[in-house]
């Protein structure tokens, strides 16, 4: 009884369709071209998730020029970080499609600081 009840709860807390965890971590750059910088070095990543996960990301101030990373399709928008090494987080469940995030201040898109999520069917 007591390992039939454990296997059902952990089907239940592990897993049978429930939403996933994404977190990237975006650092802004303005050497060069205006760019989102993931972790691995690459400006402006697609960052693929799967539909239903909550998705965080983390945009860190790195060149002390203010910055918010916008997602209209997904009505998502972030607080805008001044100041070198000044954080904001957003958060939203993906939905199945690609969407462009870019930073809506006057010409930072236009100079290159926009990337894509490409969300899947899991």
């Amino acid at each position: 009884m007591k390992v039939s009840v454990l296997i059902l709860l952990s089907a239940i807390f592990l897993g049978a369709g429930a939403a996933h965890g994404k977190t990237f971590t975006l650092k802004t750059e303005t050497s060069g071209e205006l760019a989102f910088v993931g972790t691995d070095g690459t400006k402006n990543p697609n960052l693929e998730v799967h539909e239903g996960d909550l998705v965080e990301l983390i945009i860190e101030n790195q060149d002390g020029v203010p910055h918010i990373l916008t997602i209209p399709e997904l009505d998502v928008k972030s607080t805008r970080v001044d100041t070198v090494g000044e954080k904001t987080i957003v958060k939203f469940v993906a939905k199945k499609g690609e969407y462009p995030y870019f930073c809506p201040l006057p010409g930072h898109r236009r100079m290159g600081m926009e990337g894509k999520i490409l969300c899947r069917h899991k």
